[in-house]
């Protein structure tokens, strides 16, 4: 196993990326991982790998900080003025904001490494607005009525989680991913994303998160299934490379 030490004041919360305050309309970790990864070839990506994965996941860690809030997360995923979070209102500003922080951040710095690290941010944000569309509102067009939307929720985030733990049990490019994770060096953003937050997530990935000893079964899954989730990251892969020129 790899393992990540850092030093904080902060406890790492075991279930900080999967219990109540991550439900809501993102991917999962490794959805991210997953499709950033297939987005290595396609982009042609030699040089800085490591930091694409790692600014793939790197607008969640700000659930690290201490006293997080709900307007933390919504900045860090590029997301004001489109709404309330778990009900976008203008999915086109969504795509305006991550295009004017690539413009901003990503699409002149000399630095290599540190300009994947930021696409690979503006992936995460295309990823998770692509998710609010073709799973989170879909699933709910098809089932409410006749469930309410409690009730939908309460049975989608379950099968949401596993099916991401599923992902990472069964990709043929976990190793690689990982790997090209721990080797990741931790850049800051201003404003955004800070290097300790960006420590605990790797540690929290690496050693916790995804650290099953048993096999996750999605057999019965009923909304967010093995094949969905297949289908999910090739076709965001291929959305996302689409609009994407380097």
């Amino acid at each position: 196993m790899i393992t990540i030490r850092i030093r904080s004041k902060t406890r790492i919360k075991e279930a900080v990326l999967t219990g109540k305050e991550f439900r809501d309309k993102m991917s999962f970790q490794m959805t991210h991982m997953q499709i950033a990864y297939n987005l290595i070839d396609k982009l042609l990506i030699n040089e800085g790998k490591e930091e694409f994965i790692l600014g793939s996941v790197a607008p969640d860690s700000v659930h690290f900080r201490e006293n997080y809030c709900i307007e933390e997360k919504i900045h860090t995923h590029l997301f004001e003025g489109c709404g309330p979070w778990s009900d976008t209102r203008d999915y086109d500003r969504w795509l305006y904001n991550i295009g004017f922080f690539w413009d901003k951040f990503g699409k002149d710095e000399p630095d290599i490494r540190r300009r994947m690290f930021v696409l690979g941010i503006c992936v995460h944000c295309h990823t998770d607005y692509y998710n609010d569309r073709l799973i989170w509102r879909d699933l709910q067009d098809k089932n409410i009525p006749p469930m309410t939307l409690e009730e939908f929720r309460e049975a989608y985030y379950p099968e949401a989680r596993s099916v991401d733990k599923w992902l990472y049990q069964n990709s043929p490019d976990q190793k690689q991913i990982t790997e090209l994770l721990y080797n990741s060096w931790e850049y800051q953003i201003d404003g955004y994303i800070y290097p300790d937050d960006l420590k605990r997530l790797k540690h929290h990935l690496i050693n916790v998160q995804y650290n099953i000893k048993e096999k996750i079964d999605v057999t019965d899954f009923k909304f967010y299934t093995s094949g969905k989730i297949l289908w999910f990251a090739e076709t965001v892969t291929k959305r996302i490379a689409s609009v994407i020129h380097l």
